[in-house]
C-alpha cells in the first residue's frame, strides 16, 4: 500500500509539474500574442496617419491642379480673344494704317510742293508711299496707287527751276557787291580801277628801238648825239604825259550823282544792295515772282550805274544779276490732290465697311434680348435647363485599412 500511494504521488507530481509546465508555456504564448497585437495595432494606427496626411496632401493638389485647369482655361480665353483681335488688326486694321502711312507721305509731298517749290523731294515722298503700297500688294488699294504714279508722272514731267544753283548765285553776287569797286572808291574799294593809255608806252619804247636801229654804227658822233637827245625828250614827254594822265580821268557816267557818294554813303548803298540780295533768296524760297521780278531788276541797274565797269568783278556781278533778272520764277508746279482725293474715298469707304459690319450684330443682340422673360403665372411649367457641371477634380483613392485594425476590436475584448 505504501507502495501504490509512492507511485500515486510521483504520478500526481509529475502531473501537476506537467500542468504547471503547460500553464507557463501558455501564459507565455499569450504574452507574446498580446506583444505582437500591440505592435500589430500601433503599426496601423501609424499607417492609418500617414494614409490620411497623404489624402490630404492628394486633396490639396487635386485643389491646386482645379486652379490651374482655371487658369489655363481663362488663359486660353484670352488667347483666343488676342488671336482674334490681332486677326482684326492684320486684315482690316492693316489697311488703316497702310492707307495713314501713306497719307503721311503724300501730305508731306504737298506741303514740299506748296511751301518750298521743293519737286525733288515731293518725288521722293511719293516714291516711299508708291513702294509702300507694291510691298503691301493690297488689290483694293490699286487704285490709290495708280493715282500716285499719274501724280509722279506729272511731277517728273514738270518744268522747274534750279533754287539752290540761283540761291548760290546770289551768294557769290552778294560777296561781290560788297568787294567790287564803285565809281568813286571808298572803304571797300579804295584804290581806282586805271586803264592807261592804249599802247602808250609800248608806242614810246617801239619809236626809241626803231630810231636805235635805223641810225648807223658808223653815223658821225653828233648824229648819233641828236638821236641820243632826241630819244631822251621822247622818253621824258611820254613818261610826263602818262603820269600826268592819271590825274585827269575822262569816263562816261549815265547817273551824275554816282560820283557825289562819300565814303558813308557808299557803305550804306553797299548794305542795302546786300539787303535786296537778302530779299531776292527769300522771294526766291517763297516763290513770289513780283518781289523777284523788282529786286532783280533794281540790283542790275545799280550795278550798272553805280559800280566800274572797268572791273573784272563788276562785270562778273553785273552777268549774275542779268541772268537772275531773265529767270523767271513764276513756274506753276502740278499738285497731288488726286492722290489725297483718293485717299479720303478710301477712307471713306473703309468706314462705310465697318459700319455695316457692326450693323447686323447689334440688330442680332436686339432680337435676341426680348425672348428671355416667362408668364409669371406658371412657376411650376418653366424648366430652366440646368448648366453641365465643371467636371470634379478625381477624388483621393482611401488608404487601405490596415490588417490589423479589423482585429483590433477582438483582441482588446
Amino acid at each position: 500500500m505504501a507502495w501504490a500511494f509512492v507511485i500515486v504521488l510521483l504520478i500526481a507530481a509529475a502531473l501537476a509539474a506537467a500542468v504547471w509546465y503547460q500553464h507557463q508555456t501558455f501564459q507565455q504564448t499569450q504574452a507574446d500574442l498580446a506583444s505582437r497585437v500591440q505592435g500589430s495595432v500601433s503599426a496601423a494606427n501609424q499607417a492609418l496617419e500617414q494614409a490620411q496626411q497623404a489624402q490630404s496632401a492628394l486633396q490639396e493638389q487635386s485643389r491646386q491642379i482645379a486652379a490651374l485647369d482655371a487658369a489655363l482655361r481663362e488663359s486660353r480665353e484670352q488667347a483666343a480673344s488676342l488671336e482674334q483681335a490681332f486677326q482684326t488688326l492684320t486684315d482690316s486694321g492693316s489697311d488703316l494704317v497702310l492707307i495713314n502711312d501713306v497719307d503721311h507721305l503724300v501730305t508731306i509731298a504737298q506741303q514740299q510742293l506748296q511751301l518750298g517749290g521743293n519737286v525733288a523731294n515731293a518725288i521722293i515722298s511719293l516714291e516711299t508711299a508708291q513702294a509702300q503700297l507694291a510691298r503691301a500688294n493690297r488689290p483694293m488699294l490699286a487704285s490709290l496707287q495708280e493715282t500716285i504714279n499719274g501724280d509722279l508722272d506729272r511731277l517728273r514731267a514738270a518744268t522747274t527751276i534750279d533754287i539752290a544753283m540761283l540761291s548760290s548765285q546770289l551768294d557769290e553776287l552778294g560777296v561781290l557787291i560788297s568787294t567790287a569797286p564803285l565809281l568813286v572808291p571808298d572803304d571797300a574799294a579804295p584804290e581806282p580801277v586805271l586803264s592807261p593809255p592804249p599802247g602808250s608806252s609800248r608806242a614810246a619804247n617801239n619809236r626809241a628801238a626803231d630810231a636805235a636801229d635805223g641810225l648807223s654804227p658808223d653815223a658821225p658822233w653828233w648824229e648819233q648825239g641828236l638821236a641820243s637827245a632826241r630819244d631822251w625828250g621822247s622818253s621824258a614827254w611820254h613818261a610826263v604825259r602818262e603820269d600826268l594822265g592819271q590825274f585827269i580821268t575822262v569816263r562816261r557816267v549815265d547817273d551824275p550823282t554816282a560820283l557825289l557818294m562819300s565814303p558813308d554813303q557808299a557803305t550804306r548803298f553797299r548794305e542795302t544792295l546786300r539787303l535786296r540780295v537778302m530779299t531776292a533768296q527769300l522771294a526766291l524760297m517763297m516763290h513770289q515772282p513780283e518781289i523777284w521780278s523788282s529786286e532783280t531788276d533794281a540790283l542790275v541797274k545799280a550795278v550798272e550805274t553805280r559800280y566800274d565797269n572797268k572791273s573784272e568783278q563788276v562785270r562778273r556781278a553785273l552777268k549774275i544779276a542779268r541772268q537772275a533778272a531773265d529767270t523767271d520764277i513764276d513756274v506753276q508746279l502740278p499738285t497731288v490732290d488726286n492722290s489725297l482725293r483718293a485717299i479720303e474715298a478710301l477712307r471713306e469707304a473703309k468706314a462705310g465697311q465697318a459700319q455695316q459690319s457692326t450693323d447686323p450684330a447689334s440688330e442680332g443682340n436686339a432680337g435676341q434680348a426680348p425672348a428671355a422673360p416667362q408668364a409669371p403665372d406658371s412657376p411650376a411649367t418653366s424648366v430652366e435647363p440646368e448648366a453641365p457641371a465643371e467636371p470634379e477634380a478625381p477624388a483621393a483613392p482611401e488608404a487601405p485599412e490596415p490588417p490589423g485594425a479589423a482585429s483590433d476590436a477582438p483582441a482588446q475584448g
